[in-house]
């Protein structure tokens, strides 16, 4: 394990987005069957511009106006509806996995035979949205990476680069929540493992949150369980999805055993550099501390 720059990571974007990913040429669905569909999910949906074709390119973009979710902006003094959008097909890189990155698609197995199939993609994104609250939200996008599922029968998996984390299909239409509120987690949050070299220690991160204004969470531990604190880590991050960024320093949470264990927000030890919740796990912390 050692502490590098990773530059695809380290660069956050102010759109969310997903990438739904293809083995065979992209088949663009119509305009009609896409706002169909998103009806049946956020209520009224109608096209910006009808003039405006479904997208052929990547530079092309197709946008579905969600009238009813509805944001306010105080310097117009009025509300303005979300909207959901579609870029154009695309070949796609598989080069940007580098083998840090592979190395935590805990959801993709056989990850190398399903990788060499990711030869395609799209696009899907939010835009005029972030005045929402954070689970309506992300609970939309979990949505609409569903309604692509849909729309899409020959994709095979959608790539979420927030969170580093690759899902085939039949991962993501099969919820590992028992909340749908939670959904957008499956896809958008990536709970990271690495073996600390030479040592008997773990660190454990998630990748996720921090693009949607909430920290990561990090610990370092020895002489537990990997899979109970997997299990921690993503029961402690869906508490910051539905609550906020409410744990301050010197708060305490409930640890595996029952344990009161210390949090405090520091810099993350693996990039990409950003400010994270560290979990002081007791007796089981690693690193001398």
């Amino acid at each position: 394990m050692e502490k590098k720059e990773n530059g695809f990571t380290d660069r956050w974007s102010s759109v969310y987005f997903f990438i739904p990913l293809f083995e065979n040429p992209v088949i663009m669905p119509t305009a009609e069957a896409v706002c169909a569909k998103l009806t049946e999910k956020f209520g009224m949906v109608t096209e910006l511009a009808e003039e405006q074709n479904m997208p052929q390119k990547p530079s092309e973009l197709k946008s579905f106006v969600l009238w009813e979710h509805q944001v306010y902006y105080e310097k117009e003094k009025r509300e303005f509806p979300s909207q959901l959008i579609l870029y154009g097909a695309d070949t796609f890189d598989t080069a940007q996995f580098d083998e840090a990155v592979r190395a935590q698609f805990w959801s993709c197995p056989e990850k190398e035979a399903f990788i060499a199939r990711c030869r395609y993609s799209i696009m899907a994104s939010n835009m005029l949205a972030a005045g929402l609250p954070v689970l309506e939200q992300y609970g939309i996008l979990a949505d609409y990476a569903d309604a692509v599922l849909e729309l899409f029968p020959d994709c095979i998996g959608i790539y979420w680069p927030h969170s580093q984390n690759l899902l085939p299909r039949e991962v993501y239409e099969h919820s590992s929540w028992n909340s749908p509120e939670l959904h957008f987690l499956d896809g958008g949050l990536n709970v990271r493992f690495f073996n600390i070299t030479g040592t008997n220690e773990m660190l454990f991160d998630t990748l996720g949150l921090t693009p949607i204004g909430l920290p990561d969470l990090q610990c370092h531990c020895k002489n537990l369980e990997p899979n109970q604190v997997v299990v921690f880590m993503r029961n402690l991050a869906a508490y910051l999805f539905e609550y906020g960024d409410v744990i301050e320093d010197g708060n305490t949470v409930e640890g595996i055993h029952h344990e009161k264990w210390v949090c405090r927000k520091e810099d993350a030890i693996i990039s990409p550099m950003r400010v994270v919740l560290d979990i002081h796990m007791g007796e089981f912390a690693g690193g001398n501390r």
